[in-house]
């Protein structure tokens, strides 16, 4: 028997995507332990009923050809969006079952659930985004299409060549805001390599990336997904969902264990600049009531003590961080992080030594530069404590003593 843990990424999700890996040195801190790592590769900004249904054939498609043997265990983790993924696939899962449905078998693997910041009843941000009218149109579908005809124009060498010239302006590490570095040097990985290898895969990362800018300048349903109010007409989201009880007894009932994991950031300071200023005031400003009332959270693991109270206007920079209490505050725990800490995008640093040789290079990036705490080390302790809660293995207090992580 063996545990298989699924990581869904979330909106924009991708497995790797030119220099950037979404889950970035998960790999390398579960590495050791006996789990078996899958990284889903979903669609980017599709609706979340589509996203499920792809995930639900996905995990079919590995156990017919028995990556998933008959007796293994299934842990599903969802960070953002790809939370919502999880919720669409197992109420896909409840209305299915009884029937012959391919992949139905699945569910029975299914032992544990976890939501990392997950917008569980959405997110202000996305509710502002709408707001927009006709500049979100521009926003969200004319900037990726024109992102995509011109790169497709240029073709491998011209984007290089662009993404060079950009990186003179703005040499990584020197100020430059880090989701700018990432786009840079990406463009800058689509240039011809001497060896056939390395010139076959930057070509490859050259048409996955026009696929990723097709998906996301024809298909934007995930943004109305994530507003808490549901639009006329608009079809039913996880997040719209006023009670959890259905969901919680489907979940009891079937013995898979559940929680949530809140994030929330820091202000920014008044006099702060980029980013991640930007979007945490635009998620803070007038948070609706559907997002959730103020709520007293403990906080994850033994380096804090006590409870945290959240107010509808905390967030983490993209989701309001009591959007994430899910179902109840009992099964939700918070960390001190930015939306894109935990999933490893907390610093900028080169790939290691070892690595630079090699064909594909993946990068770490601070993404939202919020100035958090959350480093290395609690890093580690995060992802030790959502594979300790698998129920199979326990992740040691002591990271210093790496020899002995991992025990039963």
């Amino acid at each position: 028997m063996q545990n298989h843990i699924v990581l869904v990424p979330g909106f924009g999700g991708f497995d790797a995507l030119g220099s950037l890996r979404y889950y970035h040195g998960v790999t390398q801190v579960l590495g050791p332990s006996p789990l078996v790592l899958h990284y889903f590769p979903n669609l980017p900004t599709a609706s979340v009923q589509t996203r499920a249904r792809r995930l639900r054939l996905w995990l079919g498609d590995l156990q017919e050809r028995r990556v998933i043997g008959g007796k293994d265990a299934l842990h599903l983790v969802g960070h953002s969006t790809g939370g919502l993924d999880i919720r669409q696939l197992l109420i896909d899962y409840r209305r299915r079952e009884g029937t012959q449905a391919p992949g139905m078998d699945v569910l029975e693997r299914i032992r544990t659930v976890q939501f990392i910041s997950t917008p569980q009843r959405g997110t202000n941000l996305a509710r502002r985004v709408r707001g927009l009218g006709g500049a979100s149109r521009v926003l969200t579908r004319w900037m990726p299409r024109m992102l995509y005809e011109t790169t497709r124009a240029l073709r491998t060498g011209g984007v290089s060549f662009a993404g060079r010239c950009l990186q003179r302006m703005w040499p990584p590490d020197e100020g430059s805001p880090d989701w700018l570095d990432a786009a840079i040097q990406t463009m800058v990985g689509f240039g011809a390599r001497r060896e056939n290898l390395e010139r076959a895969l930057a070509r490859a990362s050259y048409f996955e990336t026009l696929r990723w800018l097709m998906h996301v300048s024809t298909d934007v349903a995930a943004i109305s997904d994530l507003d808490p109010v549901r639009a006329p007409g608009a079809p039913e989201s996880p997040a719209h969902r006023t009670s959890p009880d259905e969901e919680r007894d489907f979940l009891r009932a079937k013995d898979i264990h559940y929680r949530s994991i809140v994030t929330v950031a820091k202000r920014p300071a008044e006099d702060a600049r980029g980013l991640f200023k930007f979007v945490y005031g635009l998620t803070s400003r007038g948070p609706t009531p559907e997002l959730g009332q103020a709520r007293s959270i403990p906080w994850l693991g033994e380096s804090k003590q006590g409870t945290r109270m959240l107010t509808p206007s905390d967030n983490d920079g993209i989701v309001n961080s009591v959007s994430m209490v899910w179902p109840d505050a009992e099964s939700s725990f918070l960390v001190e992080a930015d939306h894109a800490d935990v999933i490893g995008h907390f610093r900028y640093s080169q790939p290691p030594r070892q690595e630079l040789d090699a064909p594909q290079r993946y990068y770490q990036y601070d993404l939202l530069s919020s100035g958090s705490n959350f480093g290395q080390r609690e890093f580690e302790a995060l992802w030790g404590e959502i594979a300790s809660f698998t129920g199979s293995w326990r992740y040691p207090r002591d990271l210093a003593r790496p020899e002995e992580a991992w025990v039963m």
